[in-house]
């Protein structure tokens, strides 16, 4: 299973203070893919690859993006290293996600938005990644019990275009779908 081998990983990201989501979460995300078997996928927050590596381990085209140019570089080495498919955007998720949604090029839709980049912007990325997402396609935020992601959370409980589920492990997810 992909979570024994993304081990090491883990326990390098412990050791650098680099965040994941950890193996808890991973067992809940890797279900997930393969639950929702998705064609392209979009994370906000790449870190060193750990979740996108899940993401994408079904053979998923992801789309990842980025603050950090030399984490994203790490990143880039770990997908390969695991034979993931991923087009790394180094920038501002807000930013770059806005210009996704400028361009159209992303018309076909993302089968799953993973949100896990600064908590207090999940809030301005929200209906620009519903917009992304296809129809019943899923919209995942990490970290949805900490206070900055509040707003978010309550949006997402409340909006008529998606059903979202609280996911009550460590900190919390939020799963949304499109509907």
């Amino acid at each position: 299973m992909i979570l024994k081998k993304l081990s090491y990983l883990e326990k390098e990201s412990i050791e650098r203070r680099i965040p994941i989501i950890g193996k808890e979460k991973g067992l809940w995300l890797y279900k997930k893919v393969l639950e929702a078997k998705p064609k392209r996928v979009l994370e906000l927050g790449t870190a060193n690859g750990y979740s996108g590596i899940i993401l994408g381990s079904q053979g998923a085209e992801l789309t990842t993006i980025e603050a950090d140019k030399e984490v994203s570089e790490e990143a880039g080495k770990n997908f390969e290293r695991f034979g993931v498919k991923a087009a790394i955007i180094v920038g501002d998720g807000v930013l770059e996600v806005e210009k996704l949604v400028e361009e159209k090029k992303n018309i076909k839709g993302f089968d799953i938005v993973f949100i896990d980049f600064a908590n207090r912007k999940y809030i301005l990325v929200l209906e620009n990644c519903i917009k992304l997402a296809k129809k019943g396609g899923l919209i995942i935020a990490d970290n949805i019990h900490l206070p900055k992601c509040e707003e978010y959370k309550q949006r997402v409980l409340n909006h008529p275009k998606l059903k979202t589920e609280i996911i009550d492990i460590k900190n919390g997810l939020a799963c949304s779908v499109k509907i």
